[in-house]
């Protein structure tokens, strides 16, 4: 661990999404190569994830994942997500000289089938989530967004042998405004992005799902699955107003260009 702080990217899978069901209805019938990215931030204090990308196991044998098996994945999003070229978030990080006993602290974005595949891979680490999307998960209304939730993913997170903190609002990792969760509820009830201070690179912002891609952002373009859109929409606001005032850089999880531009590990953004 060294004097600095600095930020990994790495990728879980890839996911040919529908390109409308993304970006409000444009474009139907095109699809958009996306991805299910994870990232590790290697602090002076400690090693934080920022969410563990899709599962593996999932995508390999849904029926059988979980105490109650996906069948609806197959159906779902079988055929648009592909791993076979990757690994999952705990064998990658060794790429980068991390254990995941080493992973002090799990941020996660929302609990997305796409963001929650390797939580139980992490044991021994602190998971900071919103207290709305703990919630929310567990039953949500919005028929698509229930096939999104997946309980093999996340269900070890009302174990005991897990430690998980509730968030609520805003909350500051170290107390420095290094790594900062800041509510951007819209996409699920409990979305929330991750802002971090750089040395070299400045001030980097993981955007999660706020919005999919930079035209999205610019556009107020939301998927229509999103659980609020009024709310999302705010939070896309707000956004772009963080990345104007601090002078930022804002990665969104599932704009491709936006991945491509990090660092491949083992090199890092510092």
């Amino acid at each position: 661990m060294g004097d600095s702080v600095e930020l990994y990217a790495f990728n879980s899978g890839d996911w040919e999404y529908e390109y409308s069901s993304m970006m409000r209805l444009q474009r139907p019938g095109d699809s958009y190569p996306s991805l299910c990215p994870f990232y590790l931030i290697d602090h002076p204090e400690a090693t934080v994830l920022v969410d563990t990308g899709v599962s593996h196991d999932l995508v390999e044998n849904p029926a059988e994942y979980g105490a109650y098996g996906a069948p609806h994945f197959e159906a779902f999003a079988a055929d648009e997500i592909h791993t076979e070229e990757f690994r999952p978030a705990s064998e990658q990080i060794r790429d980068v000289g991390v254990d995941p006993e080493d992973v002090d602290f799990v941020v996660m974005t929302h609990l997305h089938l796409d963001h929650a595949g390797d939580v139980d891979s992490f044991p021994e680490a602190e998971f900071l989530v919103q207290q709305d999307e703990l919630a929310y998960a567990w039953w949500p209304a919005d028929p698509i967004q229930r096939k999104l939730y997946v309980e093999g993913d996340f269900g070890v997170l009302r174990s005991p042998e897990f430690d998980v903190t509730a968030i609520e609002g805003h909350h500051d990792l170290f107390g420095d405004g290094s790594v900062e969760c800041v509510p951007t509820p819209g996409h699920t009830a409990g979305h929330q992005s991750v802002v971090v201070e750089l040395d070299e690179a400045g001030t980097v912002v993981l955007g999660g799902d706020v919005a999919f891609t930079d035209e999205a952002v610019e556009r107020d373009l939301q998927p229509p699955f999103a659980w609020d859109t009024e709310e999302a929409l705010r939070s896309t606001r707000r956004l772009r107003d963080l990345v104007r005032r601090e002078d930022a850089d804002c990665y969104l999880a599932h704009d491709r260009e936006h991945h491509e531009a990090l660092p491949t590990p083992p090199e890092s953004l510092e």
